[in-house]
């Protein structure tokens, strides 16, 4: 408790600096959050992450840094309207230069065109909608009605989803072999994506798809779709699809009548006990992509050193869970951002604008991962991470 209440002493320093208080203990400069942390309990991790990252670094140049978080929890979910207006407030501060968020997608629509037009920088650990940045045909918002500025200021660090199906079939031909796959969907328009990716990289190294099915309902029995991929000589199924959706199911029914296959499976299954269990107690071989990079199984000295200061600050197992470090990552690319800024801009605190011109022009590194961003905010090389299930749990493997 006394590590989190450090972070929300940050976070009251700066909303309080917001009224007529003493100049002197003002911050210049403030990063802010918006976040579910009343709804969702695990996401105070995420908040005490980027506490973290400001009280290594509580000045930049010289100027005072302090964080701001904000709740856009609405009773026990998160709530747009909120979010929106959380997004609001920051930008009615002039001292606040950039935001840790959105969180999810879907309050990203929301807070999006509000910080476009204010030019309030953006840089997500979290949000993978394809939507957010590239215009696909079933999106009901394109990026540009995100931008009504006509410019970017949205930054992720984490990968589209369909771009788990490229990282999936790299995997699978460079480092299994595999040269025959069949694909069965279940994830709607954005998983033919996920197939097509798949389908991409897997051609570059030499295999192909050669059967694919999409499932409008929510089968349990996959038999046919895998008597047709054994007709075609599959050595791979590529299960586009979650646990919830009988995915592992498959899993259980290959090993019968495709013996010898590998399930190649989204981050609808990975780290999914339950998933394991529903693979019955001869399942083939299982690799999942994860969209997320976990940095204590890292062998860089570097980011051993970050990771075990951040246990050390913060012990309890529950102190450290899924996008904790992607947080941590993203509060110190805006920080380092802020930094480039204020040098480009003769020593000066920057603006908005040109912590935006920053992001887009540099290259950070993190414990995750080591990032540029694309003209649509994408990471050139986003967070990804692919686990096998051995000895009956999911372990890590390297890329």
């Amino acid at each position: 408790m006394r590590a989190l209440g450090a972070v929300l002493l940050l976070a009251l320093t700066a909303v309080g600096c917001q009224g007529a208080g003493n100049a002197a203990t003002r911050p210049d400069i403030i990063i802010a959050s918006d976040l579910p942390t009343s709804a969702y309990p695990d996401v105070l991790a995420l908040e005490e992450a980027i506490g973290f990252a400001v009280r290594q670094q509580p000045t930049i140049e010289g100027y005072r840094l302090a964080y701001w978080s904000l709740d856009n929890s609405l009773g026990a979910d998160q709530s747009q309207l909120r979010g929106r207006e959380n997004v609001r407030r920051m930008i009615a501060d002039p001292s606040v230069l950039g935001m840790v968020g959105p969180h999810t997608s879907n309050v990203g629509r929301v807070e999006m065109p509000e910080a476009n037009s204010a030019h309030l920088a953006m840089v997500s650990p979290t949000t993978t909608y394809s939507c957010l940045t590239v215009p696909e045909a079933f999106c009901k918002q394109t990026p540009a009605s995100l931008r009504p500025s006509g410019s970017n200021n949205y930054f992720r660090i984490t990968p589209r989803d369909p771009l788990q199906g490229r990282a999936m079939a790299n995997y699978a031909a460079t480092k299994l072999g595999l040269r025959r796959a069949a694909a069965f969907n279940e994830f709607g328009p954005e998983g033919d994506l996920y197939v097509n990716e798949f389908a991409k990289e897997f051609a570059i190294h030499g295999g192909g798809v050669v059967y694919q099915q999409t499932f409008d309902d929510t089968p349990s029995n996959f038999s046919a779709f895998l008597i047709q991929a054994k007709a075609r000589g599959a050595d791979a199924i590529y299960a586009v699809a979650s646990r919830d959706q009988y995915a592992c199911k498959a899993a259980a029914q290959m090993a019968g009548i495709i013996p010898g296959a590998t399930l190649l499976g989204t981050d609808g299954i990975s780290l999914d006990d339950r998933c394991i269990r529903d693979m019955g107690a001869t399942p083939p071989g299982v690799w999942a992509t994860s969209p997320y990079v976990d940095p204590t199984t890292s062998a860089d000295l570097g980011v051993k050193k970050q990771v075990a200061d951040y246990h050390k600050a913060y012990p309890k197992p529950s102190d450290v869970g899924p996008y904790t470090f992607a947080a941590y990552d993203c509060a110190r690319i805006l920080i380092e951002a802020i930094g480039i800024a204020i040098h480009d801009n003769g020593g000066h605190i920057p603006t908005r604008t040109q912590v935006i011109t920053a992001l887009a022009s540099n290259r950070f590194v993190g414990v995750t991962g080591t990032y540029t961003f694309d003209k649509n905010g994408d990471a050139e090389t986003p967070m990804m991470s692919i686990y096998q299930v051995k000895d009956g749990r999911w372990v890590n493997v390297p890329l």
